[in-house]
């Protein structure tokens, strides 16, 4: 890790693995956020599974990685889904696309987990 940043990437890769192996969900916002993600899913594919996108950067870099992490998740047969969940060409940093993206992310796991189904508002 030392060959791929500093002490805040490898603290991000170690969180992320972390985070994987119990099951909670990651929230990556922005390119260095991303290249953390690369790594840790180049050391353990399963790292896919629990990843979430704020946003999408302006940075060329960002695409790359994406592809990449894309190619381990396919490679392994592991779910993925890149598309982010804030799209407004938010440029601001200070992670403010995923302060943003939390309450929608919450907000859709409300959604997803205590909806009726109309079987259950019929009856």
């Amino acid at each position: 890790i030392e060959k791929l940043g500093g002490a805040e990437i490898a603290s991000m890769v170690g969180a992320m693995l972390q985070a994987s192996e119990l099951d909670l969900a990651i929230l990556v916002d922005g390119f260095i956020v991303t290249a953390a993600a690369l790594v840790a899913v180049s050391m353990d594919p399963r790292v896919c599974r629990v990843l979430f996108f704020a946003s999408r950067s302006a940075e060329s870099g960002q695409g790359m990685a994406l592809e990449k992490i894309k190619a381990i998740s396919r490679a392994n047969d592991i779910p993925y889904d890149e598309t982010p969940a804030l799209s407004m060409g938010l440029r601001m940093g200070e992670a403010t696309a995923g302060l943003l993206a939390v309450n929608l992310l919450r907000s859709s796991a409300a959604v997803l987990s205590s909806m009726a189904t109309i079987q259950e508002i019929l009856s």
